[in-house]
């Protein structure tokens, strides 16, 4: 334990440190465009938010709901804009605001499991490749690490001060979990869960504390307030929420992200490998080599040393779950390179070699390295990036003015919302059902083209031939092909549709 003297030298980041983590969360923020699909759907669903004025249900298309995720990136993105307009900037502040506090509660928890040196874990996590790249990406990501690392921060806080658990910091931890369950939903709790392990297993006489009354009711009333809300304006939510948000994430394949038996290892082990380098790297060197600090780290769990423990069980616990679930993708590891950042500080803090002038050195080098893949992402050319789209779009549309644009038959590229000021839907070509979160509203064709609005109609041009005959089938209407761009693998075909005669008004008797 810090004594007085080490607590006020700690008290606060050193200045360097803050401007570091500015820089690497700043750097290229506005450069790149948003990337199809996740960045585009995130994006598009918090403009609408804004524009329609209702912050209670997410609409991916401004009339249907899309609850794939509870509301707080909808409601980030949707004040960004608000003060910043429609950019790109303005889409990745909320996860670069999640960088820089992160990093900052990074260096809190520092400050109890790496007393001798608080900043070098923040240090470590600030320039990690994964942790940069990941909360440049629009996502519920980033902003779920950062209130996942504030409510271990207030646990932290809680469990450091010895006799019991720290009431005050029982609760904000609670309402910290509330606020990261309304970014994800159950996933924002598996920290929790590593804590409720840990404090079973090995600190029994506290597992009590840790369920303060007055915190519980503040994490439920956080925490479920918004779902209670939406249930009850629609009953058959609750199904949608457990089932397929839920359970088929877990159990089953019906998501299609990577749920083979061997599906953990092609994600999330280059993730972890790579992803906090050269930290780890130097921290396994610092122990004497990964046999020797397999035998350490082993050793310590056996003799209780109940910070090892606490930090094996945030990074393990969760991590197994992640491997059984059989959705996985890259980000969901992201908040596990917290508690991996301060188990690489541990043995460096005390590596004789790593002299001052020597940690210097290599964080300025692997600043520079990280700012260089940041720039050269920024600038990639991707035939996913919606700014791009817009542009051939635009050349295709112009001078006639649209109303929406909808993409028949395939996933919408809702980026397209955020360069062209114009609604994206979705729409289907044929009885086929899809599934209600695949980003596909209620609407087929024929309900479309009865409305007479003036869209444009995008899909893949090799289903060219289908869409003009399931377009003469609803009706007497003149297609008029634009042209076509190039995106996501495919040429895709834009199509205006007229009536080629006079058809009553849909609000006519």
């Amino acid at each position: 334990m810090t004594t007085a003297k080490d607590r006020a030298i700690t008290a606060w980041p050193p200045l360097w440190l803050v401007l570091l983590l500015v820089l690497m969360a700043f750097a290229f923020q506005g450069t790149r465009g948003i990337w199809e699909p996740d960045e585009g759907r995130y994006t598009s669903t918090g403009l609408n938010m804004l524009e329609s004025g209702d912050w209670l249900v997410p609409t991916i298309d401004g009339e249907h709901a899309h609850l794939t995720k509870p509301p707080i990136t909808y409601w980030a993105l949707a004040s960004s804009f608000a003060v910043f307009g429609r950019n790109e900037w303005a889409a990745r502040l909320p996860g670069a605001l999640a960088f820089v506090g992160t990093g900052l509660l990074v260096f809190g928890i520092g400050r109890r499991l790496v007393p001798t040196k608080p900043w070098l874990p923040s240090l470590a996590w600030g320039l990690g490749l994964a942790p940069l790249i990941g909360t440049n990406i629009v996502s519920t990501d980033a902003l779920l690490m950062f209130f996942e690392t504030a409510a271990m921060f207030a646990f932290v806080e809680a469990w450091w001060r010895g006799d019991g658990l720290a009431r005050g910091w029982i609760r904000a931890m609670w309402m910290c979990w509330g606020l990261a369950f309304m970014t994800k939903g159950p996933p924002g709790l598996l920290p929790l869960f590593a804590v409720i392990g840990y404090l079973a297993f090995h600190e029994r006489k506290s597992l009590a504390r840790l369920f303060d009354p007055l915190g519980l009711v503040a994490f439920a009333l956080i925490a479920f307030t918004w779902f209670a809300l939406l249930i009850a304006q629609q009953p058959d939510r609750l199904g949608y929420f457990l089932g397929y948000e839920v359970y088929d994430r877990v159990f089953t394949a019906k998501h299609q992200r990577n749920a083979q038996w061997y599906g953990a290892f092609e994600v999330y082990l280059p993730v972890l490998l790579v992803g906090a380098l050269p930290w780890t790297a130097m921290a396994l060197v610092a122990a004497g080599g990964p046999r020797r600090a397999w035998s350490t780290f082993r050793a310590r769990l056996r003799a209780r040393d109940r910070q090892w423990l606490l930090l094996a069980w945030w990074f393990l616990l969760p991590l197994a779950i992640f491997c059984l679930a059989r959705s996985r993708l890259q980000l969901y590891v992201l908040p596990l390179f917290v508690p991996l950042a301060l188990m690489a500080a541990r043995p460096l803090a005390g590596w004789d070699w790593l002299t001052t002038r020597r940690l210097a050195w290599t964080a300025i080098l692997t600043a520079a390295m990280l700012l260089a893949a940041k720039g050269a992402l920024a600038y990639w050319s991707s035939d996913r990036d919606a700014r791009e789209m817009a542009r051939e779009v635009r050349k295709l549309i112009e001078p006639d003015e649209i109303d929406e644009i909808a993409f028949v038959g395939m996933r919408p590229f809702y980026g397209l919302n955020l360069y062209l000021d114009t609604p994206v839907e979705s729409i289907q070509m044929s009885e086929r059902q899809l599934e209600y979160s695949k980003f596909v509203s209620e609407e087929d064709l024929c309900e479309e083209l009865a409305a007479r609005e003036r869209n444009a109609y995008a899909l893949k041009a090799s289903r060219e031939q289908r869409f003009v005959d399931a377009v003469a089938r609803c009706g007497s209407f003149n297609v008029d092909r634009l042209g076509t761009f190039f995106a996501d693998g495919n040429d895709i075909a834009l199509f205006r549709i007229r009536s080629s005669a006079a058809m009553p008004s849909p609000d006519s008797p």
